[in-house]
């Protein structure tokens, strides 16, 4: 049995080697159609027992990134290409646009409620709401494949309420879209800030994913002509299901 780092964040040992082999697969060092090594190599390479080997590579059938093949092995059947969505930061609003909605990358959106809500210290200061009026709140889910990749949290003044309508958001439906086409003011900009963080027990149970498991959290913040914030996103990305991609020019 391997001695594990007492560092390391407390995620069992053979999710942290699944998670490991599946960024490989990502990365196309084990391509879809190939074999990936046997599981004796492998517990070899981790340094792991057979019975956390065994679990890693079930998680990993489970999770539909390998199948096993009789007189051949454990196979990679998943296509990384189509699981992963690009962030594409190119200046150009279009290609922020088609990847905030998930035109172009068959993903589904699932409007979870629309209601009141108190909302942190930080987004009601964002938002300038006095203490005497609540924010309202949309929660939405989008999936791929089925599966959960992100988890969008929108705030907004009182105000804008009655913009809010469930149907302008199924499918592909972007608030960005929507704040356009209802807001009465012109929205001039959106401030966007990434960092990394981990899961908490509830983006965990949203997204389908372990507690302490890598997430992109992004902040959206929506200014209008006035540079008041009208509103504000949060986004909870699956780190294994995202790639931020810009383009830098020199000249």
């Amino acid at each position: 049995m391997s001695k594990q780092n007492t560092n390391a964040r407390t995620v069992p040992f053979y999710r942290q080697v699944a998670d490991t082999i599946k960024a490989r697969i990502i990365d196309g060092q084990y391509a879809v159609g190939e074999c990936i090594p046997a599981s004796s190599k492998l517990e070899k390479v981790f340094n792991v027992s057979n019975i956390t080997m065994r679990k890693s590579l079930a998680l990993l059938k489970e999770e539909g990134w390998v199948t096993t093949q009789r007189g051949k092995g454990t196979v990679v059947i998943r296509a990384t290409e189509d699981d992963v969505i690009d962030i594409k930061q190119s200046g150009h609003f279009t290609d922020w646009l088609n990847w905030a909605s998930g035109k172009t990358q068959n993903v589904d959106q699932t409007v979870l409620s629309i209601e009141d809500d108190r909302g942190s210290v930080h987004v009601r200061r964002l938002l300038n709401i006095s203490e005497d009026d609540n924010l309202w709140c949309m929660r939405r889910l989008r999936s791929k494949n089925g599966e959960p990749i992100s988890y969008h949290v929108s705030y907004g003044r009182p105000d804008s309420k009655q913009l809010i309508v469930k149907d302008d958001f199924e499918g592909t439906g972007s608030f960005i879209e929507m704040l356009q086409r209802k807001f009465p003011r012109k929205i001039i900009r959106i401030e966007q800030h990434v960092e990394a963080a981990v899961a908490d027990i509830d983006i965990a149970r949203m997204l389908h994913i372990e507690f302490g498991d890598p997430i992109f959290f992004m902040e959206h913040l929506y200014v209008d002509e006035n540079e008041d914030v009208i509103a504000v996103t949060h986004l909870f990305m699956r780190a294994d299901r995202y790639r931020y991609s810009t383009s830098i020019d020199l000249e």
